[in-house]
């Protein structure tokens, strides 16, 4: 599994992100300030382009029910706002906050949403159809099976085999020892909303160097150096497993489905 352009281009804006200073960022606290807000980003965005309301937290006002398509909300903040069946559809909602939000109902149909932070809300009807929520924080939110998707929703469903097949995953550990690991079929899996997960058990198949013009026995884990991984050996995670596959950063032993991308996370 590679990335694909529109993962590529989101790590890549991360990565060169220059934070704006929060004395620059605009602070909007009334509907009435959002609109005229609004307004002036339509009026002042070029031919063709979306609104610019970027940056903008916007706090404690009531939205419900807005038609907000097709405008740029990157990196915006809505802080106890109600958002009740908002209609974002369309809309560039890449690295939003949503903190102490009513969301039931939300639209973000064909949304570009990565990196949206959800932590705490109450998903039950977020309109996820044909949305991309790659790298989105799920975790701790409520109801996250309460969300409408279709097949063109990205990074909701979990890449692996959800139960009952085995299948191979890849772990790099310390020298760059790159481990081929069968998950059976008895295995829980969790992948939350990239291109990582956790698995409860794993078979050690093969370990070789980046290039795999040498191999070896065992390797030494990156986070754990007491925990090793021995060529034919079955293993369970030391510290447990969590089975909530939101906790991304949880008790698992972690791997990544393509070798490449294993090699490329543990090498940059």
């Amino acid at each position: 599994m590679n990335f694909t352009s529109s993962e590529l281009d989101f790590v890549k804006d991360n990565e060169a992100y220059v934070p704006v200073a929060e004395s620059e960022k605009r602070r909007i606290n009334s509907v009435e300030e959002f609109s005229e807000t609004l307004e002036a980003a339509r009026a002042a965005a070029a031919a063709g382009a979306m609104p610019d309301m970027r940056h903008c937290i916007i706090k404690g006002i009531d939205l419900a029910g807005r038609d907000l398509t097709g405008i740029d909300f990157r990196r915006a903040t809505f802080d106890g706002c109600s958002l009740r069946e908002t209609d974002f559809s369309g809309s560039q909602m890449d690295n939003v906050a949503f903190y102490n939000n009513d969301l039931v109902g939300m639209k973000l149909r064909g949304c570009k949403a990565r990196g949206c932070s959800f932590r705490f809300q109450d998903m039950t009807d977020i309109d996820l159809r044909g949305a991309n929520i790659y790298s989105s924080v799920l975790e701790d939110a409520i109801n996250q099976d309460k969300v409408i998707i279709d097949d063109d929703t990205r990074w909701y469903k979990m890449r692996c085999p959800e139960e009952g097949e085995a299948f191979i995953a890849w772990k790099c550990c310390t020298d760059l020892r790159v481990v081929m690991m069968l998950v059976p079929r008895d295995a829980h899996r969790c992948m939350a909303t990239m291109e990582t997960g956790r698995v409860s058990k794993v078979k050690v198949l093969k370990i070789t160097n980046i290039d795999e013009t040498e191999n070896y026995t065992w390797a030494q884990s990156t986070v754990d150096p007491d925990f090793y991984y021995e060529v034919g050996k079955w293993l369970e995670p030391a510290n447990g497993f969590q089975m909530d596959r939101w906790k991304d950063s949880s008790p698992g032993i972690h791997f990544f489905l393509d070798r490449q991308q294993c090699v490329d996370y543990q090498s940059k």
